[in-house]
């Protein structure tokens, strides 16, 4: 296998840790460890934002489809645009944990500390409040339907009713990142001791799904919700969600294995191929039609910690913990 970004794609020098990356329109803006973001362009064009004293912790497509929302240690909460545009949404003196928004609903939801703040039109709308710290928050397709983790298990609230009491979901042990199904079916949460916990909401039946070496941080679901890929093996550990029972009973795929761990994965936006990020720096496309590996990124010196597909999937972002970044042409 030859890695691809030498033959159609270019290397970025990001300067820090990538905390994650997100298309706008053809430009690719990584939220970086040192506060700033890189907007890259096609044609080559590459500006630095700095958005926060301190470092980006989350970030999100803002639901205007033209900015990206950063939360920071510096407690604040920006839309930033590719033209190096900052509006501060909100600013306090805690940490913005996590960020999602909701396009569908013009939604946006920030987590500090024990309380998920919902702002709509840029302001803040209410707060819902939780018994210890979030670990993750997840919205549905229709942008409606909020969730979030914390010790215990997860709660699903409708963000728009202040006064939602919500729907708790119990299991013991801490849940962190979550993952709502496309068809607002499933929840996912990743725990502590390396290991899924999942619920099928119609009847809150409870799903387990145990044996990884390391802890889960990315979770992609295919175009059809089909297949949930998760990371924190040494190869993509990918679910199936089809059938009433989705993933009970059943045996994961494990594609692409390597020595090392799998650190992010991210499915194609319209073909069933995935592109998987290792702890080494390197990355893979695997295409589950031909069962075939391409490699498309080298190993380098940091953990593979961003990936994003732009919108039409022929380009894929890559960035790294060691500040190496690419751009690849697909």
């Amino acid at each position: 296998m030859s890695a691809r970004v030498y033959e159609s794609g270019e290397r970025l020098a990001l300067d820090a840790a990538a905390t994650s990356v997100h298309w706008i329109g053809d430009r690719a803006l990584f939220a970086l460890g040192d506060g700033a973001v890189l907007s890259a362009a096609r044609d080559g064009d590459k500006r630095r934002i700095a958005a926060h004293d301190g470092a980006i912790l989350c970030a999100a497509g803002h639901p205007d489809g033209v900015r990206l929302l950063t939360g920071g240690d510096d407690g604040k909460l920006n839309a930033v645009g590719p033209d190096g545009a900052i509006e501060t949404h909100f600013e306090n003196n805690k940490w913005i944990d996590h960020i999602v928004s909701a396009p569908a609903t013009g939604l946006i939801v920030a987590a500090v500390g024990k309380e998920a703040i919902v702002f709509r039109e840029g302001r803040e709308a209410h707060r819902f409040a939780y018994p210890s710290s979030i670990g993750g928050l997840a919205f549905d397709a229709k942008g409606r339907r909020l969730a979030a983790t914390h010790y215990g298990g997860a709660t699903l609230r409708y963000a728009l009713m202040a006064d939602d009491k919500g729907v708790a979901l119990r299991w013991a042990g801490s849940h962190l990142a979550c993952t709502l199904s496309p068809d607002a079916e499933y929840l996912v949460t990743a725990m502590q001791e390396n290991a899924l916990h999942g619920w099928r909401l119609p009847d809150r039946t409870d799903l387990r799904m145990d044996g990884y070496p390391a802890k889960t941080r990315s979770f992609s679901w295919d175009k059809r919700g089909r297949w949930l890929a998760t990371s924190g093996a040494d190869s993509a550990i990918v679910w199936p969600f089809t059938g009433k029972l989705g993933p009970q009973g059943k045996a994961p795929l494990q594609l692409a294995p390597r020595n090392g761990l799998v650190t992010a994965v991210a499915f194609h936006p319209a073909e069933e191929k995935l592109a998987i990020g290792y702890s080494d720096g390197a990355v893979w496309l695997a295409s589950f039609a031909s069962q075939g590996v391409d490699e498309l990124e080298e190993p380098g010196e940091g953990a593979v910690s961003a990936l994003a597909w732009s919108a039409d999937g022929t380009r894929l972002a890559i960035g790294d913990d060691a500040g190496r970044g690419a751009l690849i042409a697909l």
